[in-house]
Formats: structure tokens, sequence, C-alpha cells
């Protein structure tokens, strides 16, 4: 297994072994598939509780991948194991899988992976972890992400981390911890190996929410 600091995306011209970042609006000019969370209404905070995985064409959405397991580390989801092949996203216990809701941040609905400490308090949404699954290996994906609010008078936490972890179809996987910074975050990777799933854990004290997941990216030519 390769495992990848963040602090490596830093420096000029240097490409992860087998993730490469590149700019979110650069695939979005590209044919692609968008899942905004925007099939159910909109609903301010707790929103919609989700308990089961979720399911975009192409894409299903859940706390963990088979194989693995979840636990509670000061608050915060945990994945640990092996995931099991084929790769699956399953939910987690009731009440602690997501919540769908309006996030001022966005303007629009977001997933908020759901921690220990459940869908219904603020200190619960956010702390949870998620596993993406593709139908089929992507040569690239993107997606939105949203720690700490603005704080321009420096009154809250500064935000934690984000570990991603990215299982290739060759059945290897590339790990990269992520600084997390105030506000939206656009992010997106190119992949030769192509990406089958992506875990996403986190340490932020304000917890994370996910918008506008990017795949199914038409390549371009040349």
């Amino acid at each position: 297994m390769m495992r990848l600091c963040a602090a490596l995306l830093c420096l000029p011209g240097l490409a992860l072994a087998d993730v490469q970042p590149v700019p979110y609006d650069n695939l979005k000019t590209q044919p692609h598939r968008i899942e905004p969370f925007d099939t159910l209404p909109s609903a301010p905070e707790p929103g919609h509780r989700i308990d089961q995985h979720w399911r975009a064409a192409g894409l299903t959405i859940g706390e963990r991948l088979a194989g693995q397991t979840v636990h509670d580390t000061e608050g915060f989801d945990t994945l640990r194991g092996a995931p099991t092949q084929p790769l699956r996203a399953l939910p987690g216990a009731p009440g602690q899988t997501f919540a769908v809701a309006h996030h001022a941040g966005f303007g629009s609905n977001a997933l908020f992976p759901v921690g220990p400490k459940g869908a219904d308090l603020p200190e619960g949404r956010g702390e949870g972890s998620a596993a993406l699954v593709f139908d089929t290996p992507q040569s690239a994906i993107g997606l939105r992400l949203h720690a700490e609010y603005p704080d321009p008078l420096g009154q809250r936490p500064a935000p934690g981390t984000a570990r991603l972890t990215f299982h290739h179809a060759t059945g290897q996987t590339t790990d990269l911890t992520l600084p997390l910074t105030h506000g939206v975050m656009s992010l997106a990777w190119r992949s030769a190996t192509g990406i089958t799933a992506l875990t996403i854990q986190t340490t932020d004290p304000g917890g994370i929410a996910l918008d506008d997941i990017l795949y199914d990216v038409t390549p371009l030519a040349g």
C-alpha cells in the first residue's frame, strides 16, 4: 500500500504515483455525471436522515466498504480493516449514516456523513465517514468539500484534516491526508489505473459536508 502525504501536493510538478490532482473546474467543462443531492426537497438541518446507502446512476455512497468496521475515535468515525472484493458500499447503524440538508456554504443540498453522536445532534452531522463506490473504474473524479465556515475573527477551532483512500482497479490503494481550509474546497484527481472507490474520514471539529460529486468524466481526445 502506498501511503502518501498531502504535503506532496504542494510541490510544483509532482504527481502522485496513481492519483494526480487536477483543477475541479477543468473536469466540469468535460462531459460528466454529477451528484448534487438535490433529488430531495431542500430542508434546513437536521434535514433528511438517510439510513441506507445513497444511490445515483453509476455511483453508490455508504458509510464504509464491505469488510471494514467503523470505530468511534473521540467523536469521529474511523475505518478499520481491509475491504472485501468486489467493493460494496454499506450503510451504518440507524441514525449514523447520512443526513441530506440545505448547506449555507454550498447554497444547496449537501451530504453530511454522520458520526457516532448521531444525525439529530449538530456535533454528529459531518463527523462520519463516507465510502464512494463507482460502477466502473474512473479515470477522473471530483467533489466539493466544506469544512469550517470562514472565520475572520479567529474565534473557532482551526479546520482539521480529511483522510482520503483511493481504491484502484489494480487492487492497490493510495492514501492522502488533506489539510482542510475554511469554506468550500473544490477537489479533483485523475488516475491512470482507474479509481473504483474512495473513502473519506475526517478530524474536522465542525464536521464536513460533500456536494457536487463529478464522475464518468469523458476523457479529452488526443
